[in-house]
């Protein structure tokens, strides 16, 4: 797990930037210093150009954890899941998320205090909050999160196929949007255009295969955990357990 902390800059309080504590060896930390940059007094478009020149780190990183305003004003530049501890957030109140929002946390100080617990905070928040994700097969993004449902993206590119796969605590409702393919579910394997629907159970397997020209579909998950460990592969042509 790679963590890019950003401290806050110069000028901003730093009584909740918490002095970082030792990780064990499952997690590598970076740290974005503005300390010495006072970024109250730069234009808005140098503001933004000093942190893309950050890209790199920022793309790298799994998780961005920010100690400062910037990261919530300028949050589309962070494509990677964002947490962010401030002491007040009333200044930032029209950039907070809003319900269901992925990708995006807001930590209590109080919830930083040490390596074991900020740890136990990024997994959690990696398996639940995703925004988005590149697989062997395509690629997914998170377009809800609540905490009991979660509406995804998915493209499966032409050729290639999903795990066959169940999941123990959830079910999935597939409304496939564009492009073809071939979706199983329990022992049929069914034909996937713009309009069909397919219905699956907790414990039911499945699997979707893109087509010519790949396949869309919107995945709405219900249950009572909806963390992308709840997978269950049976058969996997990537060789992933």
């Amino acid at each position: 797990m790679k963590i890019l902390f950003i401290t806050p800059h110069k000028g901003e309080s730093a009584k909740n930037a918490v002095t970082l504590p030792p990780f064990d060896g499952t997690v590598t930390v970076d740290t974005l210093d503005l300390r010495g940059d006072d970024l109250n007094a730069m234009p808005f478009s140098a503001v933004r150009a000093l942190l893309e020149k950050h890209r790199d780190r920022i793309a790298a990183a799994d998780i961005l954890h920010s100690f400062s305003a910037v990261a919530l004003i300028l949050r589309p530049l962070f494509p990677t899941t964002l947490i962010v501890t401030l002491p007040d957030t009333k200044t930032v109140a029209s950039f907070l998320p809003h319900p269901g929002e992925p990708g995006i946390e807001l930590l209590p100080a109080a919830e930083c205090r040490d390596a074991a617990t900020l740890t136990t905070h990024y997994t959690r928040i990696l398996n639940n909050k995703k925004r988005r994700d590149k697989r062997p097969w395509g690629s997914w993004e998170s377009l809800r999160l609540m905490d009991d449902h979660k509406v995804k993206h998915i493209y499966v590119a032409p050729g290639e196929k999903l795990s066959l796969q169940l999941h123990h605590r959830r079910s999935e409702v597939w409304t496939v949007v564009a492009g073809s393919g071939t979706i199983t579910v329990g022992d049929q394997a069914l034909p996937a255009v713009p309009g069909t629907v397919f219905i699956i159970g907790k414990e039911q397997v499945h699997r979707a295969e893109g087509g010519p020209d790949g396949l869309h579909f919107i995945e709405v998950q219900t249950g009572d955990y909806l963390g992308e460990d709840d997978i269950v592969r049976l058969e996997d042509r990537y060789g992933r357990s």
